[in-house]
């Protein structure tokens, strides 16, 4: 449930919105209101509206609608800025007041449009830049967003806002590496300490996510978002007394929080620590009864107690609120399965694995209940997937275990021995690309460069897209001058993270190299559009200037 962070964009403010009688009168056909009350629930500040009447110019709108819009009347700041939008069209203010309208009431889609129409006309408003990102970000459209983001950073490059929209969106579309680069040596506030956390653990270094939590809980002790990040890395690395130990410490100092209590709850049910767990989740689902995760923990421990009947009910609640969760399915499963409904249970044991599931749990108790049921041959079939996801689980166990060993060693600085051990996580899991990827840069170090290739090739033999190998490799076919080779690892990166801006310099840099200037020219855009003050990307520039020049 906590396993993951929270990878969307930072908690924004949120906008109380009045409900006006005016939104009776867009409906077609109410007679609810009438349309004198709906007038009069739009009248604005006499001053403005007496000014709008006698010069009807679009900064008239503008400043009743953005009165509107102070006065939570969002409605009404919507149809006045409308309305000046038919005057001019392409106002920069009142597309701008527009889309804050329309994105303080969650129609994020719709703002989307009325912000690129601000930004036409007053490219340098951070604000609306800002805002555009966070809509995009919010729409899933990351990879649009970045150049909000980026915008915003060439006019200030200290905004903190515009920072974290950034690393929560690089982290969105899987550029982990841009977002330590980009944090490692900055000062972090508490989002961006976050943001720096996951980017570490997505690309596998549990330690550096750890350490950077850690140093974040020093500058801000009392934050919910640090603590339960580090609650759910020190789970995922088995070390439960650390993890319940923090947890515990969050729900003391927060009493009244449900969330807070949910995290203790969490890691005492980890640790099967019943006797305190139990009359926590008693007291949690008298606060929040249809709270789902409550729910679900609080049917695990009636489970576990016996109480296969309660423990039915809160389950199936659960299921209820979300039908798309593995682990209710589960564990409703489980719960049917020792009432006796075995077919009942192979119905929510086979959904479960159809959303999803994957432990060998799952496939052994599939197993018994078809056996129960008669079907020994499907029942026995599941028992050799159990079998395979049983050797699956240790493999992957020991191949994080020695990946873990690895970053501690290259820390201390010891490549080698990091080398070493990346090769046993390699060899424990074969098919994973971050292990060799993480071998080939070990091996850099260790100034290996026909070993570094290999284990580059091999990472993307396992992932063909794993853009990380592929701008390696790239790099290393630039190093050696073979530059056609090069273009082609830089475009297969891009293809699969087309916000890599190191990538889209390089190969503007080896399609320079073949005399392709159009063609380096226009990576070096894309680039650019990106990240429009990188200094390596104007260095390019440069450079490709200084060619065209003597052509």
């Amino acid at each position: 449930m906590f396993g993951e962070f929270n990878s969307g964009m930072s908690t924004r403010r949120n906008f109380a919105v009045k409900a006006f009688t005016i939104a009776a009168c867009l409906v077609m056909g109410s007679f609810a209101v009438s349309p004198s009350a709906c007038a009069a629930e739009c009248t604005g500040l006499p001053s403005l509206e007496a000014r709008l009447h006698a010069h009807p110019d679009a900064n008239a709108y503008a400043d009743l609608g953005a009165w509107f819009y102070d006065q939570y009347k969002t409605d009404c700041a919507v149809e006045t800025v409308r309305a000046g939008l038919k005057l001019e069209p392409d106002s920069a203010r009142l597309n701008y007041i527009l889309g804050l309208s329309l994105y303080t009431v969650g129609r994020m889609q719709d703002a989307v449009a009325p912000f690129r129409k601000s930004l036409r006309g007053d490219p340098g408003d951070t604000k609306a830049h800002l805002l555009l990102g966070v809509s995009l970000a919010s729409l899933n459209r990351n990879q649009e967003a970045l150049p909000e983001w980026y915008a915003v950073l060439k006019i200030d490059p200290t905004s903190m806002a515009a920072i974290d929209g950034l690393a929560r969106s690089l982290i969105a579309v899987g550029d982990y590496e841009t977002v330590i680069r980009r944090l490692h040596s900055i000062s972090l506030d508490e989002n961006l300490s976050l943001d720096l956390a996951t980017a570490y653990r997505n690309a596998g270094d549990l330690d550096s996510a750890t350490q950077v939590l850690t140093e974040g809980l020093k500058s801000y002790p009392d934050s919910d978002t640090l603590t339960e990040a580090l609650v759910s890395i020190d789970a995922q690395q088995s070390r439960n007394e650390e993890a319940t130990a923090l947890a515990e410490k969050l729900a003391g100092r927060k009493p009244n929080d449900i969330a807070a209590q949910q995290t203790y709850l969490w890691m005492l049910e980890e640790n099967k620590d019943d006797e305190l767990a139990a009359p926590l989740a008693r007291k949690l689902l008298m606060l929040a009864p249809h709270d789902i995760n409550i729910l679900y923990m609080s049917g695990i421990l009636e489970r576990r107690a016996g109480d296969y009947a309660e423990a039915r009910k809160n389950i199936e609640e659960a299921v209820a609120l979300d039908h798309d969760r593995n682990d209710t399915r589960y564990n409703l499963g489980v719960v049917l399965a020792q009432l006796g409904d075995a077919a009942g249970a192979k119905a929510q044991f086979e959904k479960a694995i159809e959303l999803g599931a994957s432990g060998p749990e799952i496939r052994f108790e599939l197993a018994k209940v078809l056996r129960n049921l008669g079907q020994s041959e499907e029942a026995q079939q599941q028992l050799k997937i159990y079998q395979q996801k049983q050797v699956e689980k240790s493999s992957h166990e020991l191949a994080t275990l020695k990946s873990t060993e690895a970053a501690q060693a290259i820390k201390a600085g010891d490549n080698r021995k990091a080398a070493d051990l990346y090769r046993e996580a390699c060899a424990a899991q074969p098919d994973n690309a971050e292990f060799p990827y993480r071998l080939a840069l070990a091996l850099h170090e260790l100034g290996d460069s026909a070993g570094e290739r290999a284990a580059d090739e091999q990472a993307v033999k396992d992932n063909p897209n794993f853009a990380p190998a592929q701008y390696h490799l790239g790099y290393l076919e630039s190093q050696a001058g073979e530059y056609a080779a090069a273009e082609q690892q830089f475009r297969s990166a891009l293809k699969t993270a087309p916000g890599n801006i190191q990538a889209w310099i390089a190969l503007a840099f080896v399609l320079s190299k073949e005399s392709r200037i159009a063609e380096a020219q226009q990576a070096l855009n894309n680039a650019i559009k990106l990240d429009p003050g990188n200094p390596q990307a104007i260095e390019v520039g440069r450079n490709l200037s200084a060619v065209q020049r003597q052509q």
